[in-house]
């Protein structure tokens, strides 16, 4: 991106071509470690002269800390009470890691002594999707290889949930040719806009597999509904 503000017109360009629409791919981090908030992307953004597919406000939905707001009871008091049991039902109790107390299930707690002595329940997952972070369940490695994940996510951020069972469902699939009966793990991705759900997708992966299969991808989902 060119380092002229905003060209004649209040219209983003790149020397004389006009921009429109932009496919947003980097992250917003990554974004101002190069860049501050006067670059002329920012500005078009903010003044609506260009169209982004995945704006800046995306990068909420990718935040796991999202589900620590969603999860402290402070924070959803005042929510429907509809919205409150749907979060109770679906959403697995989640904080950010890092030195203090909370609340668990009505008990003030440490909580890192918690994540220590409950690891069996518990998951560890970096804040943002990143390469040279992983993803730690407690119930797959030991008290030593646990504690270290958990001093990693005091430095870096990372959030500690409750371990949801996944859904399976067997799936009659095709490989090499012959058809198969294949138990896979189910993930829905709802789809929004504009605040409203208007449909979803679902991820499919090779249930119990730590790594890659060509069978893993998404698939359409359909709700059926009796007459």
């Amino acid at each position: 991106m060119p380092a002229n503000p905003l060209a004649r017109n209040d219209v983003l360009r790149s020397g004389d071509f006009t921009i429109d629409i932009v496919y947003r791919r980097v992250k917003l981090q990554e974004f101002l470690v190069r860049f501050d908030l006067t670059h002329p992307l920012v500005r078009a953004y903010k003044e609506r002269a260009v169209c982004m597919v995945n704006s800046f406000r995306t990068e909420l939905g990718s935040k796991r800390a999202i589900f620590d707001l969603l999860t402290d009871d402070a924070v959803t008091a005042k929510f429907p009470a509809a919205e409150r049991r749907a979060i109770k039902d679906f959403v697995p109790s989640a904080r950010l890691v890092q030195a203090a107390k909370t609340t668990y299930k009505n008990h003030k707690v440490d909580l890192p002594d918690f994540v220590m002595k409950h690891r069996n329940k518990l998951v560890l997952k970096p804040n943002d999707d990143n390469a040279e972070l992983s993803t730690v369940y407690g119930a797959r490695t030991d008290d030593l290889g646990w504690e270290k994940a958990l001093r990693q996510a005091m430095r870096t951020p990372y959030v500690v949930q409750e371990v949801a069972e996944p859904t399976r469902v067997v799936f009659p699939l095709m490989q090499y040719g012959s058809l198969m009966m294949k138990d896979m793990q189910v993930d829905v991705h709802p789809h929004s806009f504009l605040g409203k759900v208007h449909g979803c997708s679902s991820w499919l992966s090779v249930a119990g597999a730590p790594g890659f299969s060509t069978l893993t991808g998404l698939a359409p989902t359909f709700l059926l509904e009796g007459k």
